[in-house]
C-alpha cells in the first residue's frame, strides 16, 4: 500500500470516530484486505467469516460491469497498524468556520478490512481485473479504527454484527412499486394504470398478501398481484426460450432490466391472460364493468366466503396450476383455462369447505394453499403430479376430514367423477 492524503470528513458517534471519504476501485482492490484474524483468532470462527463470502460477489461483478446507472451504498472500513494522521483543514465561509473537513494521510503500513460490505469489495476487485478502466470509479467509504487487541476485536465485533444484524431487506411492496429492474414488477405497475381489472382501488396496496375484511372494492392484494404476475413470468419465459427455469434463475432474471421489446411483449401476454380470464368467468367480466363503491362486496362475502379468485388464498394457487399445466403439456394459457371452465369458485361448497372456507366459523383457511393446488390439477383429469405430490395431496385431504388415507383417496377421486 502507497503512502496516500484523502480528503475526507470527520465524525463521531458514541465513542466511535469516523472518516467519510470516497476511494476509487482500483483502490478498493488493492487497499482493502479479507477479512482473516481481525474479529476471531479461533481458525473455525474466522472460516464461518469466511464462508458468508458467497458467490453473490460474481453477480455484483456482474452488475458493476453490465449496468451504466450502477450505484452502491457505503462501505465501513476499519482500519488498524501503520500510523494515520488527521489534518484540520480550516474551512469557512462568509465567516462561518465548518470544522471536521481535512486529510486523512495514511504511510502505507496501514491494515484495512471491510466491517460492512464483503460482497461488495469483492465484487469490485473482481470486476476491476476483468476490466481495469472501472478502477477510476468511485465508492464512498467510512473509515473507522481497529485495534488488534482482545478489546479491539470485541468492538470491531459489535460493529460488524450490528452492521449486518439491523439491516432489513428491501420489502416486497417497495420492489414493486420502485424497481426499474424486475421486468414482474415494471410491467405490474403498467397494469395497475392502464388495465380496468387492477385500475383504481381494485389492487390493495400493503406489505401484506391478504385483504382486510373491510375492503368491499379491491380484487386482490398487491403483493398477490405480484406473486401471480411472478408465475406467469416463468410460463412465459419458458415458452419462450424453451427450457426450464429454476426458481433462482427466474429471481436472477429480475435483477436485469430487459429490453423496451421484451418488457412490451410481456405486457402483452399478461393484457391476454387476464383478457382470457374475464371472458371466461362473468363474475371478473362483471366486477369489472361494476361502478358501485362496493363492486366485491359478495364476491367476498363474509357469510359465504364469496368467490375464491376474489381471495388471495383460491388466486394464486389457480394461476399456479394453469402454469404448471400449460408447461406440462404445451397447452396455451388460453386451452389451459378452458380446462376449468365449469370450476366451481365458490369457497362454502363441497369442493372447497374446510380446504378454503371453514362453514362454521365463516373463515376463510390459510394453510392449505398446496392442497388447493394440487386439487386443481387433479380435477381435469391431467396426469401431471409426482407420486409424491399425490400421497401430501391424500395425506393432507385426510388430515383435514380426520379419515384414513385410503377413505381420502376415494373422496378425493369421487369429486371429479363426472
Amino acid at each position: 500500500m502507497e503512502p496516500i492524503k484523502i480528503p475526507a470528513i470527520r465524525g463521531k458517534i458514541g465513542d466511535t470516530i469516523y472518516y467519510c471519504t470516497t476511494l476509487t476501485f482500483k483502490q478498493i482492490s488493492t487497499m482493502v484486505k479479507k477479512v482473516d484474524d481481525e474479529l476471531h483468532t479461533a481458525n473455525s470462527l474466522k472460516e464461518q467469516i469466511q464462508r458468508s463470502l458467497t458467490d453473490n460477489y460474481l453477480k455484483i461483478k456482474e452488475y458493476i460491469i453490465k449496468r451504466e446507472d450502477r450505484f452502491f451504498d457505503s462501505l465501513v472500513l476499519a482500519v488498524y497498524d501503520g500510523d494515520p494522521l488527521w489534518t484540520e483543514v480550516r474551512f469557512e465561509i462568509e465567516g462561518i468556520q465548518y470544522p471536521n473537513v481535512g486529510l486523512l494521510e495514511f504511510n502505507g503500513q496501514e491494515k484495512i478490512f471491510p466491517v460492512d460490505g464483503q460482497h461488495r469489495v469483492e465484487g469490485i476487485r473482481a470486476s476491476v481485473a476483468e476490466k481495469e478502466e472501472l478502477g477510476n470509479e468511485t465508492i464512498s467509504v467510512m473509515l473507522i479504527g481497529h485495534q488488534n487487541t482482545k478489546e479491539g476485536m470485541e468492538k470491531s465485533r459489535r460493529i460488524f454484527s450490528t452492521l449486518n444484524r439491523y439491516v432489513k431487506p428491501v420489502r416486497l411492496g417497495d420492489i414493486i412499486a420502485l424497481d426499474e429492474d424486475d421486468i414482474v414488477a415494471i410491467t405490474t405497475r403498467d397494469l395497475l394504470e392502464s388495465y380496468p381489472l387492477f385500475m383504481g382501488n381494485r389492487v390493495k396496496a400493503s406489505n401484506s398478501k391478504s385483504i382486510p375484511q373491510s375492503d368491499k372494492t379491491a380484487f386482490t392484494s398487491l403483493m398477490t398481484l405480484y406473486e401471480c404476475h411472478f408465475v406467469l413470468y416463468n410460463t412465459y419465459i419458458s415458452q419462450k426460450e424453451h427450457r426450464h427455469f429454476s426458481s433462482r434463475q427466474l429471481k436472477d432474471n429480475l435483477k436485469y432490466r430487459p429490453s423496451d421489446e421484451v418488457l412490451a411483449d410481456f405486457n402483452r401476454y399478461l393484457v391476454d391472460f387476464w383478457d382470457c380470464m374475464a371472458s371466461t368467468y362473468t363474475e371478473i367480466s362483471s366486477y369489472i364493468v361494476d361502478k358501485s363503491n362496493n363492486p366485491a362486496e359478495e364476491l367476498r362475502s363474509e357469510e359465504t366466503g364469496g368467490n375464491m379468485f376474489f381471495r388471495p388464498i383460491g388466486l394464486l394457487p389457480f394461476i399456479e396450476a394453469v402454469s404448471r399445466i400449460t408447461l406440462s403439456t404445451g397447452n396455451s394459457t388460453e386451452e389451459t383455462i378452458g380446462l376449468f371452465a365449469n370450476l366451481n369458485r365458490n369457497v362454502h361448497s363441497d369442493l372447497w369447505d374446510m380446504i378454503l372456507w371453514n362453514p362454521r366459523t365463516k373463515k376463510m383457511l390459510m394453510r392449505n394453499q398446496s392442497l388447493v393446488f394440487y386439487l386443481l390439477i387433479k380435477m381435469t383429469g391431467i396426469d401431471i403430479l409426482a407420486e409424491k405430490e399425490k400421497t401430501t395431496m391424500i395425506n393432507k385431504y385426510a388430515t383435514i376430514f380426520n379419515i384414513d388415507y385410503d377413505e381420502a383417496e376415494m373422496r378425493i377421486n369421487d369429486l371429479f367423477i363426472n
